[in-house]
């Protein structure tokens, strides 16, 4: 079994997908870097008040630490969008794994 099914059955985010998995042995230890992006066609939710709103445009690719597997770190990459809420102004979209 992939690790990208073991992830979409233990830890599904509703409006985005895992894409790419890479295991990467550069650093001190092992890690897994797994590619996330959002789901076609889905709105970014705004982090403030939580509302579907319509996307404003893409920050800079960031790691996300997430929860360690069979003891090797997990990390996951993502260009959070941004979000254009009327009632909150510009802000990043809510990522259910920060």
């Amino acid at each position: 079994m992939q690790l990208k099914t073991i992830l979409n059955r233990v830890q599904k985010f509703k409006s985005f997908v895992y894409r790419k998995v890479r295991w990467i042995e550069d650093a001190k230890e092992p890690t897994i870097e797994v590619e996330i992006q959002p789901r076609k066609n889905s709105r970014p939710i705004c982090s403030k008040c939580g509302r579907r709103r319509p996307g404003y445009d893409r920050l800079p690719t960031r790691r996300f630490e997430f929860i360690p597997m069979w003891g090797i770190k997990v990390f996951f990459r993502y260009a959070p969008r941004r979000v254009h809420c009327p009632t909150c102004g510009i802000h990043r979209e809510k990522m259910p794994w920060v």
